[in-house]
């Protein structure tokens, strides 16, 4: 069913088939008219759980409400520093546990019961941002606590999913879902099921699976699979002590780093199926539901690798520590960050393609808005500091996501403390590079043409811009897959370039241990820091994937 989402008023307990009920049309036909909004309002305003397994039951989180208030954006005095938050004026009609941003520019919601478990009606949705427009459909078995990521050939591919509430078991199913017609279809079953799996794709584009619960006990899988949407092979067993969704980044080598929850950080070796220790985090216990973000692999930093882990805890301790680690060096270690304006635990960190990180969301009591952190932060890697990105309108806490949109802006999503009911209002982060100092919304430069819109492994392609002699980096951003405080597909990949003759020729990464196979988000960023409206484009290997 596709409908206009609706404006705030009508109550949303759990998922419904049905909302055309009270559903009116908005005046806000996309993102572009919010902003457009926000600006004129700003021009005429003075500036003014699941994841240890240790030996022990595995930490599952205690829920799995919303406030109605009526639509507003926050007034930023600032926002070319702070950047602007925006409530839009509609709600999100199911709840957004995971979310998958499509080379269509559309974005993949799958709920399945929604962390219900009375509600059988299960339900996946597709949301345009450009047309305001929700289409709900019913799918064929509960994709609740799933791992989702995006194959190479544009299709989101969910693994695993709720099997039984209570105590939790998974399913071993898989599906593949087909941006074009918006349909699922069966995938090939795993070893075992998975509740609470975490999926990588790899340097050849096949897609490495672990952890989750099984189907017969509430106990870890602990089995490695690594397929490629059509079989699996098994590849290796987890290591001990391994977490329920485990924080994992694949690096320029091949290898896959892993980070938490579980203080003893891990390196996974794909060809030789083993897992080794690397480093001992600082804060030496469990970060549950803290995250984790690879940060820029650039050609500025010789695209070395190094990963920022924030927030999360043992309930009641939560943190506002963050760390960071320099894998391109012999002997990682981890090192103290910048802490955060508060504990943060079910929060969320989304790249932008300037590099720096949005972190937003969570809370300093688990599963408690009343004491969700409503201030949001921008981490800067060149100068490891914090700097405000204004106040969120709305508690995010467990099951809420953030993730960036083909415009350069962030949508956050979700927060679900209790069962059976979700904060379904929408925010828009519009981050301070989209405006002037006076408020206004900055020039930006524009992407007219590129040309192939699919490119090999170091080969070379053209861009096309009025703009390009205020160019100063491009940047490929691979779309999001998030749920449960961490996006198991972002990564950002600064490209190498040069002007002729008013058009950039621009290298494609080297290899897929960089940027894996699939489609990104392609940005031009101007010298004052503004990036473009962002184009997709299809990064693939002239040679097949190697057998396993």
């Amino acid at each position: 069913m596709i409908t206009r989402l609706c404006l705030p008023g009508a109550q949303f307990r759990g998922v419904h088939p049905v909302f055309s009920a009270g559903v009116r049309r908005t005046g806000f036909r996309s993102l572009r008219a919010v902003l457009a909004l926000v600006a004129a309002v700003l021009v005429f305003q003075p500036l003014g759980h699941a994841q240890q397994q240790s030996g022990k039951e595995p930490f599952i989180e205690p829920a799995e409400m919303h406030s109605k208030t009526k639509a507003r954006a926050l007034i930023a005095t600032q926002p070319h520093v702070t950047g602007q938050w925006a409530t839009l004026p509609f709600m999100m009609p199911l709840n957004p546990v995971h979310i998958a941003m499509m080379h269509n520019g559309k974005v993949l919601i799958v709920s399945g019961s929604g962390n219900d478990p009375n509600d059988k009606i299960l339900q996946a949705g597709v949301w345009d941002p450009k047309t305001a427009t929700i289409k709900t459909f019913l799918i064929s078995y509960d994709m609740f606590c799933n791992g989702m990521i995006i194959l190479p050939n544009g299709q989101p591919f969910v693994l695993g999913g709720t099997l039984k509430y209570d105590s939790f078991l998974g399913y071993a199913k898989t599906s593949l879902f087909n941006p074009a017609t918006e349909v699922f279809t069966s995938g090939p079953d795993m070893s075992g099921g998975r509740w609470y799996p975490t999926a990588t794709v790899l340097g050849d584009g096949s897609v490495m699976v672990l952890s989750g619960l099984l189907d017969t006990s509430s106990t870890l899988n602990t089995t490695v699979q690594i397929g490629n949407g059509v079989t699996w092979t098994a590849a290796g067993t987890i290591f001990g002590g391994a977490p329920l969704y485990p924080r994992e980044h694949l690096l320029p080598d091949g290898k896959v780093f892993e980070d938490g929850s579980n203080p003893d950080s891990q390196m996974y070796d794909p060809v030789a199926h083993t897992f080794t220790p690397v480093a001992t985090t600082i804060f030496g216990k469990n970060r549950e539901y803290g995250t984790s973000v690879l940060l820029p692999l650039t050609p500025a930093n010789g695209f070395k690798p190094k990963v920022m882990i924030m927030g999360g805890g043992e309930p009641p301790l939560i943190t506002n520590t963050t760390e960071l680690i320099d894998l391109s060096v012999p002997s990682p270690k981890w090192v103290s960050g910048p802490a955060m304006v508060g504990d943060r635990i079910q929060l969320n960190a989304t790249i932008l393609p300037s590099g720096q990180v949005l972190v937003s969301g969570g809370s300093t009591v688990d599963e408690d808005p009343t004491t969700g952190v409503l201030e949001a932060q921008l981490y800067h890697p060149a100068t490891n500091t914090f700097t405000s990105a204004g106040n969120m309108e709305f508690a995010r806490v467990y099951h809420s996501n953030t993730m960036l949109l083909p415009d350069g802006t962030v949508m956050a999503v979700g927060g679900n403390p209790t069962r059976g009911d979700f904060e379904p209002h929408i925010e828009i982060y519009s981050p301070p590079y989209l405006f002037k100092t006076d408020g206004t919304l900055a020039k930006r430069p524009v992407i007219t043409k590129v040309t192939p819109t699919a490119a090999f492994y170091g080969s070379k392609f053209s861009v096309s811009t009025p703009d390009a002699a205020s160019i100063k980096s491009v940047v490929l951003v691979r779309a999001g897959a998030v749920t449960h405080a961490f996006d198991m597909e972002q990564r950002l990949v600064g490209l190498s370039f040069k002007n002729v003759a008013g058009v950039l020729q621009v290298t494609a990464p080297a290899k897929g241990n960089l940027a894996p196979p699939g489609y990104y988000l392609l940005f031009i960023v101007d010298d004052a820091g503004v990036p473009s409206v962002a184009q997709f484009i299809h990064l693939s290997q002239l040679t097949a994937p190697r057998k396993r």
